[in-house]
């Protein structure tokens, strides 16, 4: 199964003399973070979050947002910087949000693998494109989250004059979205009746219809014949 481009170790401590990768991690970070979570670069800490600090802090701004106007397409509005003292020194916090226009280039996409900022491979940059679509976007918010799975109603077959569950869902199910991409997603039931056979299910893209379930509050995806 193919990994998310994402990674959890999106903060990094930079000191000041630590910039001129700036760009990159900005890049790796805009490309990487998670749908509703936020990515963090500490400027003025040291690694093991004792304070260099920075020495003119309005300097350190202008770099930053000089080397976020340099991304492409734009991260504006998806991205912030403070200024905060700690320990009697004054550093600067960034934070980048997921921007929905993946994949986002300065030099090169860069991503995070661990703690360092690499260049993304041919499958990982797919990915963050396949991101840009809308269905597999709102999908993706959901990947490891509960959601409601239910056979749609509107393609059951009524020829025969009876009322035919759908063969794979026969109602409605709460299960865990597992894996989204552009031809398939797959989910896991743990919560209603299965005919015989795994809990785990994939189904392509193109037989899904997003949609609320307004009695859970989350996501419902409507699988059709």
């Amino acid at each position: 199964m193919v990994e998310l481009p994402w990674e959890d170790s999106l903060l990094e401590r930079k000191v000041e003399s630590d910039l001129k990768d700036l760009l990159k991690t900005l890049v790796a970070f805009a490309n990487s973070v998670q749908p509703g979570h936020t990515a963090t670069i500490l400027i003025g800490e040291k690694n093991d979050g004792t304070v260099a600090g920075v020495t003119n802090p309005d300097n350190i701004q202008k770099r930053v947002r000089e080397d976020c106007e340099k991304i492409y397409p734009s991260i504006a509005g998806f991205w912030r910087q403070i200024v905060y003292e700690k320990d009697g020194g004054f550093c600067v916090r960034v934070d980048i949000e997921y921007s929905g226009a993946t994949p986002h280039f300065g030099e090169a996409a860069w991503v995070r693998r661990g703690s360092e900022s690499i260049k993304a491979s041919d499958e990982v940059f797919q990915r963050l494109i396949e991101f840009r679509l809308s269905k597999v976007r709102e999908l993706a918010k959901w990947v490891d989250k509960v959601i409601t799975v239910e056979g749609d109603a509107s393609s059951w077959d009524f020829r025969d004059g009876a009322v035919h569950d759908h063969p794979r869902w026969p109602g409605q199910f709460s299960a865990r979205l597992r894996f989204v991409n552009s031809f398939w997603a797959t989910f896991e039931a743990f919560e209603g009746k299965l005919p015989e056979g795994p809990k785990t299910l994939s189904e392509p893209l193109e037989k899904l219809m997003l949609s609320w379930d307004d009695h859970a509050k989350r996501l419902k995806v409507l699988v059709k014949l």
